[in-house]
Formats: structure tokens, C-alpha cells, sequence
């Protein structure tokens, strides 16, 4: 039994293994597409309202109850997103979100204003695109106004108005934003550092599965990880790309990238408890 309700006109295609909470609503006043990929979340209450121009929502996003997501010139929102409760995600303007993006509950993006009348000679009134690239954090409560762009790995400190674009690797506050040259959120991890990083939250995973998983690390090049019911059931991470490249041809369901932080999808449970125990803020794998 499906939990969202479809009102007018318009295409709804759902992924693999997403979970849609109560009285989620889509909303079509024109004749236009809602794509939800694999591993999607939408809690309780989360409703998009399309006027216009189609909405994709990637995989492994979640967006928790309350949001309200509205599309006029399109909504595309990336893989591994999170957006905390009641946020606002409007797409008047068109919205474009990387992967990995962290929204912090009570925030809003807007791509248009709107005030006063305009035959009275109000000037507040436009649509403009904006674009959220990958990592971002809003940590809460944070309002992005209409034609900006946050760059990669950018963090805006609670309660931050971003009403100028924000380069990448930076941290802004204040109202309006502005950026924080002390403060760094972000440091240098080499392949081998982030390999052992994955190799003791692996073994933290399997330990936490009360020995319904387990894993292997044989040449410190690659970790298997397989059901101890199903040997077959398995994903194998890679430490090089060259490894994960040179796997294509062989007969693995799932496998990923430590380098490339890629993988491939194979639905297979294992793959599908290790990712989502890995995407909160450990490490977030993107399909290739």
C-alpha cells in the first residue's frame, strides 16, 4: 500500500528500496515528471508542489518531515543529500544541489523573491537560478536567497543568510554570511590514512551486526565484505582504481572505490547495510 498521495497530472517514478512516510504529497499542475532514485527517505508529511519543470530527487537522500519542495523552472537534488525537518527547497528560479549536501533543519533555499506590487513600482521581484555544490553544510536554520552559488565543501554556520555567492572550502556566518578565515573544517586525509579509517569502521560494522556480517583483508589492497549466511552475498571496496577497474570483468555483484569514493550497485544487502551505515558522515560512496 503506497503512503503518498498523487494530486493532477504527472509522472511519479520510484526507486529501489526507498521509504516514503505518511501523508507525503505530490503535487502536479502541469504534466511533468518526479523522479525518486534508490534508497530514497521521505518522512512524514514531505510534500512537492510542481508547477513546472521536473524534480529528481538522487540516491540515498533523505529529506525529513515537513519539507516542502516547490518546482517551477526544476529541482535536482544529488546523491547522499540530508535535509533536517520543516526545510524549505524551492525551485522557481531552477535548483541545482550536488551530492552529499547537509541541510540542517528549519533552513530555506530560495530561488525567487517576491514583495510588492510591481505596477506600483516594486523592485523585489525576480527568479533566479541557484546552485549548491557537493558537501555542502547548512548546519540549521540558514536562508540562501536567489542567484547564488555556494562552492564545494562550504559550511554556513547556523543561522547564516547567504545572500552572495560563497567560494569553495570556506566557513561563513552571519546575517548577511560572511566568511569565517580562521575557522577550517575540513584536513588532508592520504589514501592510506582513509583506507585504515574504512578498515576500523568496517570491522566496527561487522562487530555491531551480531555476527551477521563479516570481512576479510587479505592484501591490504581490498576489503571483502560478505553475509555470514550468504558467502555470495558480498561487496568488495578497493583501495586503488586500477583494482576496481580490473574487477569489471568478473562476476561481482557489488564492488567499490576508496580512491574514487565510487561503486558499483548491486543490491545486494551487504552493499546495502554497508553504504547506509557508512553515509551518515563517515564516508559516502556515489554509484559510478
Amino acid at each position: 500500500m503506497q503512503n503518498y498521495q498523487t494530486h493532477g497530472i504527472g509522472i511519479v517514478n520510484i526507486g529501489k528500496n526507498c521509504s516514503i512516510g505518511n501523508n507525503v504529497k505530490f503535487i502536479f499542475k502541469t504534466n511533468r515528471t518526479l523522479t525518486l532514485g534508490d534508497y530514497v527517505t521521505l518522512g512524514d508529511g514531505v510534500k512537492v508542489i510542481i508547477e513546472d519543470g521536473n524534480v529528481s530527487i538522487d540516491d540515498w537522500t533523505t529529506l525529513h518531515s515537513d519539507c516542502l519542495v516547490l518546482s517551477t523552472k526544476g529541482v535536482s537534488i544529488g546523491q547522499h543529500c540530508w535535509f533536517g525537518q520543516n526545510c524549505v527547497i524551492d525551485g522557481t528560479g531552477g535548483l541545482t544541489i550536488g551530492n552529499g549536501v547537509r541541510v540542517g533543519m528549519y533552513s530555506q533555499i530560495w530561488t525567487h523573491i517576491a514583495a510588492g506590487e510591481q505596477i506600483e513600482g516594486c523592485l523585489f521581484y525576480s527568479a533566479d537560478p541557484v546552485v549548491i555544490q557537493d558537501n555542502v553544510w547548512l548546519v540549521g536554520s540558514c536562508t540562501v536567497g536567489s542567484g547564488v552559488t555556494i562552492g564545494k565543501r562550504a559550511v554556513c554556520l547556523s543561522g547564516s543568510n547567504i545572500i552572495k555567492s560563497v567560494p569553495e572550502n570556506v566557513t561563513v556566518a552571519g546575517a548577511p554570511a560572511k566568511v569565517k578565515e580562521h575557522i577550517n573544517a575540513y584536513t588532508h586525509k592520504s589514501l592510506d590514512e582513509k583506507f585504515e579509517m574504512l578498515r576500523g569502521w568496517i570491522k566496527d560494522f561487522c562487530d555491531e551486526s551480531n555476527h551477521a556480517f563479516a570481512f576479510k583483508n587479505e592484501d591490504n589492497e581490498k576489503l571483502t565484505i560478505h553475509s555470514t549466511s550468504d558467502l555470495n552475498d558480498q561487496i568488495i571496496m578497493f583501495k586503488y582504481t586500477e583494482s576496481y577497474s580490473a574487477a569489471a570483468n568478473q562476476e561481482f555483484k557489488s564492488k567499490a572505490c576508496i580512491e574514487t569514493k565510487t561503486y558499483t550497485k548491486g543490491f545486494t544487502l551487504s552493499e546495502e547495510r554497508v553504504m547506509r551505515y557508512l553515509s551518515g558522515n563517515k564516508a559516502r560512496f556515489l554509484r559510478d
